[in-house]
C-alpha cells in the first residue's frame, strides 16, 4: 500500500508541474512552441535570406527583387501559422484563436487600421514635420502603369509584413505567455522583444528603436480591446506602406524603390527629422504613438471579450 501511495503522490506531483486547470501549463507550451520555431521557422528564414541574396546578386531588376522579398514574408508568416495549426491541436482550440480568426468583421478591421490607425497618423506627422521644417514632400512621379504597378507590388509586400511580424510575438506567443503571467505584463515582454528585434536595422537609432516598442504597446492595445490582431496588422500595413511607397520616405534607414512622392532632403536635429532613419526616427512620431494607444483606449472603452487574450482572473 505505501509503494501505491508514493506511486500516486509521485504521479500528482508531476501533474501539479506539467498540467494546470486549463491543460499543459504555459511554460511547457511555449517551449514546445519555441523548439518547434528554432526547427522550422530559422531553417525558412535562411532559405528566404538566401532566396533574397540571391536575387539582389541577380541580373534582375527592383521590381522582380520586391517581388521575391514578398515571397520570404509569406514563406515566414506561413511557417507562424503552421507551428500555431500544430500546438491548436495539441492544445485542442482553434487556430483563430490565437489572433487571426476569420470572420466577417476581419475586414472592417484591417480596412479600419490600414487608412486610420496606419496611413492617416503618418499623413498627419508628416505634415507636422513640414510645418516645423522638418520635412517637405517634394515632387510626384508620373502616374503611369509602372507607378501603379509598384503601389499594388508594396501593397502586398507591407500586408504580409503586417502579418509576419503582428503574428510573431502577438499571436501564439502573446496568448500563451499572457495564460502564463497575465495580459499586460506579457504585452510588455512582447514590446521589448519587438524593439529588440528592430535593433538589428543597420539604420534605426535609439528614438527609433523606443517607438517600435511603443506601436508594439498600441498594437498590444488593439489585440486588448478587439480581440484579434486584424486592426494591429492593417495599422501596421498601411503605416509602412504610406513610409515606403505613398510618401517615399527612409524606414529604418532604406527608402524603397517605386515611391510616389520624392521627399527633398531636409536640414534639422536628427531627433526632430529622424535624419537617415526616416520619420520612425523622430521624437514627433514616439510622441504621437502614445497618443495613439491612449486615444484607441478611450475610443474602444467597451472591451470586447477576445479569443486570445487569457488574463488570471480565471
Amino acid at each position: 500500500m505505501e509503494t501505491e501511495t508514493n506511486g500516486n503522490s509521485s504521479t500528482r506531483i508531476l501533474k501539479q508541474i506539467f498540467y494546470n486547470d486549463r491543460g499543459l501549463r504555459a511554460g511547457w507550451r511555449l517551449l514546445i512552441y519555441v523548439g518547434m520555431i528554432l526547427a522550422l521557422g530559422l531553417g525558412a528564414r535562411l532559405i528566404t535570406r538566401r532566396a533574397a541574396s540571391g536575387a539582389r546578386n541577380a541580373p534582375s531588376s527592383d521590381f522582380a527583387r520586391a517581388i521575391l522579398e514578398a515571397i520570404g514574408e509569406l514563406i515566414l508568416f506561413l511557417v507562424l501559422l503552421f507551428l500555431a495549426w500544430i500546438m491548436s491541436k495539441i492544445e485542442r482550440r482553434k487556430v483563430g484563436e490565437y489572433g487571426l480568426p476569420l470572420q466577417r468583421s476581419a475586414v472592417a478591421g484591417f480596412i479600419r487600421g490600414y487608412f486610420l490607425w496606419g496611413f492617416l497618423p503618418l499623413a498627419i506627422l508628416l505634415s507636422i514635420l513640414r510645418i516645423l521644417h522638418g520635412f517637405y514632400f517634394g515632387d510626384v512621379s508620373p502616374l503611369n502603369s509602372q507607378i501603379l504597378g509598384w503601389a499594388v507590388v508594396w501593397f502586398l509586400f507591407f500586408l504580409l509584413v503586417g502579418l509576419f511580424e503582428e503574428y510573431s510575438l502577438r499571436g501564439y506567443l502573446l496568448y500563451t505567455l499572457a495564460d502564463g503571467i497575465g495580459f499586460w505584463p506579457a504585452a510588455i515582454i512582447q514590446a521589448i522583444l519587438f524593439a529588440r528585434a528592430h535593433m538589428g536595422n543597420g539604420g534605426e537609432t535609439r528614438i527609433g528603436i523606443i517607438a517600435t516598442g511603443v506601436f508594439a504597446m498600441f498594437a498590444a492595445a488593439t489585440l486588448w480591446r478587439t480581440g484579434n490582431l486584424w486592426l494591429a496588422v492593417g495599422a501596421h500595413a498601411g503605416w509602412d506602406w504610406g513610409q515606403s511607397f505613398f510618401f517615399g520616405v527612409n524606414d529604418s534607414g532604406v527608402q524603397m524603390p517605386g515611391h510616389l512622392f520624392n521627399p527633398r532632403p531636409t536640414q534639422g536635429p536628427d531627433w526632430l527629422t529622424g535624419g537617415s532613419v526616416g520619420p520612425e526616427g523622430s521624437v514627433v512620431t514616439l510622441i504621437l504613438w502614445v497618443l495613439m494607444a491612449v486615444l484607441f483606449l478611450w475610443l474602444h472603452r467597451k472591451r470586447h471579450e477576445p479569443a486570445l487574450v487569457i488574463t488570471m482572473e480565471r
